[in-house]
């Protein structure tokens, strides 16, 4: 590469790839000279290559060009401020997960009450059908057909009230070995939080993922919050892991299962500036205006 200016009517300068400056008269355009440093050949260009040099501009450098979607984010460092300090999972807990591992467990302790107080409709449902089952045991044990089905609705109230108490047991050992990842609240008065993971099962593909959640955020430890507001989540996964991927994660913002501010900044603290710049990029892909759902984005990452 060289570039080249006229300095006068009589000589033209031109600028050899090595950075040396040769001055040559204008009878020298179009012929061939050496540069006085490195010996190399140099063209003296025409006159009418002078005149479209402020017209043609050259091509920019990669420094110059707008940056790329991987080079924004590579900017940022990778490495969290702290690692999870989760315990080892014991036999149960990886039968319950398919023995697979989180790459950054919450190690969030549920705390029951609250947790009940914000996502309560579940538990509610599944208490009010072991109700009903008993009241039909109690009928049907304490009625004129006494004993013929009342054994039958018992086993079933023990079943469901049962079944509720292992949901919550599941659940509670999810927040603790669960993938912690970071959420950006997008709508806090309809309550929407967006969250990205990788669900990839360890082939090595990246496949992003950006979950935007409804979540009780008026009732959050530090809340009511603003749009923009950075949350900590924990979330199970599901799916086919044979396929090289989950289908789908499920995650819960750490303000609204537990009210220790000290665990929700030890969760904060295990997201590098990197996973944050993965979120702020992949949300530039969800159509707005936001709304519950999935989307798979980050696709040209690894192509870039």
């Amino acid at each position: 590469h060289r570039s080249f200016t006229k300095v006068s009517s009589m000589s033209i300068t031109v600028k050899c790839a090595c950075g040396s400056t040769l001055t040559a008269p204008d009878g020298m355009a179009g012929k061939k000279s050496k540069c006085p440093k490195c010996q190399a050949i140099i063209l003296i260009p025409e006159q009418l290559d002078l005149l479209l040099q402020d017209e043609v501009p050259l091509p920019k450098s990669k420094s110059g060009r707008p940056e790329t979607k991987a080079e924004r984010i590579e900017q940022y460092n990778p490495v969290a401020p702290e690692n999870s300090d989760a315990p080892e999972q014991t036999a149960l807990d990886r039968q319950l997960s398919g023995d697979t591992h989180a790459s950054n467990p919450g190690n969030v302790k549920v705390d029951f009450l609250f947790t009940f107080i914000n996502y309560p409709m579940g538990t509610l449902f599944m208490v009010a059908m072991g109700a009903v089952f008993l009241g039909l045991a109690a009928w049907n044990l304490l009625g004129p057909q006494a004993g013929k089905n009342g054994m039958g609705f018992l086993a079933v109230a023990i079943a469901t009230w049962g079944t509720c108490a292992w949901a919550w047991h599941v659940f509670s050992r999810t927040m603790i070995y669960g993938c912690a990842n970071p959420g950006v609240i997008v709508d806090s008065n309809k309550g929407l939080v967006a969250v990205i993971t990788d669900l990839d099962c360890g082939i090595g593909e990246e496949y992003w993922i950006i979950k935007i959640i409804k979540a009780p955020l008026r009732g959050m430890t530090g809340g009511p919050p603003e749009d923009g507001a950075r949350v900590g989540t924990v979330a199970g996964y599901s799916g086919d892991p044979s396929r090289g991927h989950w289908d789908s994660f499920e995650p819960f913002p750490v303000n609204c299962i537990t009210r220790d501010n000290k665990r929700v900044g030890k969760v904060m603290a295990t997201f590098s500036d990197r996973d944050w710049a993965l979120l702020e990029e992949g949300l530039k892909e969800v159509p707005t205006p936001y709304k519950e759902g999935q989307w798979r984005v980050l696709e040209d990452l690894n192509a870039e």
